[in-house]
């Protein structure tokens, strides 16, 4: 049995454990509610809400590099375009899941369709949920559009700048909701907006870097065009990787200048260990690593440093949403002292292992059965 055969059955294994698990998980939830939740009145947001920022943000970033050859004419990333399409459709597919699986049983599920036909136009919220519908529809068409040879005709560039106009709209909505809460500075108001969208268009450069790796490793993509592309997603990266550092930076220089109560919350987060991950595993070391030459043009050195940098920003996700959410405020705050104590339950993290196994599956059948790798004639 062939090497390549070997890493498929297994790879194929731990895909459908991943899915059992998860979907078990989700179950759960939509069965019995937010009880299997270690969240609770004062940490309202956990890692599920970490997972949708993470994916849902991802999918963002992959969709302005799959439209950089359409919309913007870079010619030379037509071989990694319908690879972060299809990228782009299951990060934010498995990120809108997450926000689902957060609300907790199917009847509340069911009552979120009333934002539909009840409009609040005053409200982040809603907007929020409208432009991700169409974001969605738009993200879809666009991956069959350029699946059927259509890249460049009427069709074909419409849902491509439709869908890279709503990946804007979508990630300022999901700004607005953050940015605006008043009584929850330490999620850092418009601080915030800036760094989901330097974060967004890093984590969007580490997962095709990691994905374009893992193909020239198992004999998929290894040409020389593959490989310079590579190094330019890697320097692209470097980059990202700096200017979410720059505002990183500002977040904390914001939080410590400021003598404003609700600032704790994220004083106290810089302290613990998904700060600690943020921080050095996702920003700092690989920013160092891909000043090496031979770290940035290497399959193994890529691989470590798309790898980092997405673990690092999953853990950003979790930090940012504590931020906000550990620290008691108002009536709370007179009967809780400190800070809450939040760590996820095996649920919650269910719902994470459901999400990544769910965006791996569909990328590997995308591999296997879609042409990734085709370009337009």
């Amino acid at each position: 049995m062939s090497t390549n055969k070997t890493f498929s059955i297994v790879w194929t294994a731990l895909l459908a454990i991943g899915l059992i698990l998860g979907l078990f998980t989700a179950g759960r939830i939509v069965t019995g509610g937010l009880g299997i939740f270690n969240t609770d009145n004062t940490v309202f947001w956990g890692l599920p809400m970490a997972g949708y920022l993470f994916f849902g943000l991802t999918a963002a970033g992959l969709t302005l590099l799959s439209s950089l050859p359409t919309v913007f004419g870079q010619k030379h990333l037509y071989p990694v375009a319908k690879r972060a399409a299809i990228l782009a459709l299951a990060t934010l597919l498995t990120g809108l899941m997450c926000k689902g699986l957060d609300l907790g049983p199917f009847s509340t599920l069911v009552n979120t369709l009333a934002l539909v036909y009840s409009p609040n136009f005053t409200s982040p919220i809603w907007w929020m949920a409208i432009l991700y519908m169409f974001y969605f529809a738009f993200v879809t068409f666009k991956f069959l559009a350029m699946h059927r040879g259509n890249w460049h005709d009427r069709g074909g560039v419409a849902t491509a700048v439709g869908a890279l106009m709503l990946s804007f709209f979508s990630y300022l909505s999901l700004s607005v909701v953050f940015g605006t809460v008043e009584a929850r500075l330490g999620f850092m108001g418009f601080t915030m907006g800036i760094y989901f969208l330097v974060t967004a268009l890093a984590s969007g450069l580490a997962a095709l870097l990691l994905a374009s790796v893992a193909g020239a490793m198992l004999g998929r993509g290894a040409t020389e065009t593959e490989a310079s592309i590579r190094s330019d997603l890697s320097k692209y990266l470097g980059v990202a990787l700096g200017a979410s550092l720059v505002v990183f930076l500002l977040r904390i220089l914001r939080a410590y200048a400021s003598d404003v109560d609700q600032m704790a919350g994220f004083k106290y987060m810089t302290g613990t260990l998904s700060f600690g991950v943020e921080l050095w595993v996702g920003l700092c070391i690989p920013i160092l690593l891909l000043l090496i030459p031979t770290v940035r043009t290497t399959l193994g050195g890529q691989f470590v440093v798309a790898l980092m940098a997405l673990v690092g920003m999953f853990a950003g996700r979790y930090e940012q949403l504590l931020s906000g959410n550990v620290q008691p405020m108002g009536v709370q705050a007179e009967y809780i002292h400190g800070f809450s104590q939040y760590s996820p339950s095996l649920s919650e993290w269910g719902v994470i292992l459901l999400a990544l196994s769910l965006t791996l599956t569909i990328y590997t059948l995308g591999v296997r059965y879609l042409r990734l790798e085709a370009m337009p004639d």
